[in-house]
């Protein structure tokens, strides 16, 4: 994603404005507001939790998790089912989560269904973080989609969340970077031959015509996955919710306006109070699953995290289009920018092969920049629009398309992604310096993030919520071992190093070395 970051010092882009984005990448995005575009995907909301509210707001929790996406539900399952989480004996619940509008209303309900690692940082990691380090980063993102397809099948969602493994196809179409995409995919092979099996390089002529992509330079394939992202989330959280009953609380539409620090109260095992519109709750640990919005809460992460409207369509393939919502999912790359797609499996139900396309981003206002810093979903990008309407005629050929038998676009929406300002999540304990709280050295508790995903959550949210599960755990038993965390990459945890080098400059006309 380092093209969305690089269009800010781009100078055939307006400087004012890239200055405006930057000036929002720096400011507070504030908490997710109504309304919203309709995402696709929210269209049929969960019956118990969309909308799911205690008649009371509980005072007490052993932990608070702020946000109610694909993040907070792994930080909850692992908590609840870790056997060193279930520490039980308190009238309160467990886990609070609260979300500022209904259950998984956010990024995650929002997405493009695309379980995707392509890894073609691959040699970025390398070159920045050395040959270790990159296979480490790289295995824990390709450990998602074995990750997501076991849980989907232990909880029972898999066919409702229709969550499948499929082929990606990453079809070219710009000379230059195709050539730059072969050399990082010929290194991943060569220094991981074991994980790249799977992956094969199509030369133009070589591309099966099956593939329908005989416009592209050429085509990558590898290993992805694809599914409903909404239903698999509220799946999990109905799950732990049966299967937890009085340790796990939903509160929706319960936006946080503060967060305070009380070091002389009467429950010191409680010591931060998480202020709401509807009360306040005290509780032992804040953990911000806020991704796009972190910054409003955690105010030292702003130009470290910041947020940018991405765009999704709905969309009904070509009469002559062959159905391939099991065996494929898409990345088409420009010149400039990209475009992903799914396709929904075949069968009986209204929903049945739709091709969910998204992406846009370059042929945005000013190249994208407009969308940079928004943080809101209210509204669609018009020029975004225009594209995504009317590009997959295009890429697979008007004869293997064909007309659309009914509305070609049949939904557009957008959405917020947390961008990291180095490219990696922010996962860990979150200093006072981040917080601009203070923390008394006895607290028994503490605050902590996972977040800044830059729009492939789907490959590093699951796992990094996992990890920090783990760490709270750790901390609460005094040990580093409780819970083994040497699978997860270090270059994402938060450091007091990294808050110092890791951020935007104040000026397009500056460049930060630490970015």
């Amino acid at each position: 994603m380092a093209f969305v970051q690089a269009s800010l010092f781009d100078p055939a882009i307006p400087l004012e404005a890239r200055q405006d984005a930057l000036k929002r990448t720096l400011s507070d995005p504030g908490i997710p507001a109504n309304p919203t575009t309709t995402s696709f995907w929210l269209k049929q909301p969960h019956p118990k939790l969309a909308k799911t509210q205690s008649s009371t707001l509980p005072s007490q929790s052993e932990i608070v998790i702020i946000g109610s996406g694909i993040t907070g539900a792994s930080i909850a399952r692992t908590l609840l089912e870790e056997p060193r989480g279930q520490e039980k004996g308190s009238s309160s619940p467990k886990i609070v989560i609260l979300e500022a509008r209904d259950t998984c209303s956010g990024a995650t309900g929002r997405n493009g269904g695309h379980i995707l690692e392509t890894v073609e940082e691959f040699t970025d990691f390398e070159a920045k973080y050395g040959l270790e380090a990159a296979k480490k980063i790289t295995r824990f993102r390709l450990a998602h989609l074995p990750e997501i397809l076991k849980v989907a099948d232990e909880y029972g969602l898999t066919e409702e969340s229709q969550t499948r493994k499929v082929q990606f196809l990453s079809a070219y179409f710009d000379e230059e970077k195709w050539q730059e995409s072969v050399r990082c995919i010929r290194r991943f092979k060569e220094c991981m031959p074991k994980e790249a099996a799977e992956w094969k390089i199509f030369e133009r002529e070589d591309i099966p015509e099956e593939f329908g992509l005989s416009t592209a330079r050429g085509v990558i394939a590898g290993p992805a996955g694809a599914l409903w992202p909404y239903r698999f989330v509220t799946g999990v959280l109905a799950r732990l919710h049966q299967e937890f009953p009085g340790e796990l609380c939903i509160e929706t539409n319960t936006p946080v306006t503060a967060i305070h620090n009380d070091h002389n109260q009467s429950t010191p095992d409680l010591p931060y109070s998480v202020v709401t519109a509807r009360g306040t709750i005290r509780t032992r640990h804040v953990i911000h699953c806020t991704n796009a919005h972190v910054g409003h809460l955690v105010p030292g992460l702003r130009g470290r995290v910041y947020p940018i409207r991405g765009q999704m369509s709905a969309q009904n393939a070509g009469v002559k289009f062959i159905n391939q919502g099991t065996e494929h999912s898409w990345l088409f790359n420009y010149e400039r920018g990209f475009d992903y797609l799914t396709q929904l499996p075949s069968g009986g139900q209204a929903d049945a092969a739709k091709m969910m396309f998204g992406g846009g981003f370059a042929q945005g206002q000013t190249g994208g920049v407009a969308d940079i810093g928004l943080s809101t979903d209210s509204e669609l990008s018009f020029y975004a629009d225009i594209h995504l309407s009317g590009a997959l005629s295009s890429i697979f050929g008007r004869e293997n398309w064909g007309a659309v038998s009914g509305p070609s676009v049949e939904q557009m929406w957008t959405g917020n992604m947390g961008f990291s300002a180095d490219g990696n999540p922010w996962v860990g304990k979150l200093p006072p310096s981040a917080t601009q709280r203070d923390q008394s050295k006895e607290s028994h508790g503490a605050e902590w993030v996972a977040c800044a995903f830059s729009g492939e959550g789907m490959v590093q949210a699951w796992l990094c919520g996992k990890a920090l599960a783990l760490m709270v755990i750790n901390h609460d038993q005094h040990s580093s071992g409780a819970g083994d965390l040497s699978w997860f990459p270090e270059q994402l945890l938060v450091t007091e190093d990294r808050l110092h080098n890791s951020v935007l400059p104040g000026s397009v006309d500056e460049q930060s070395s630490g970015v």
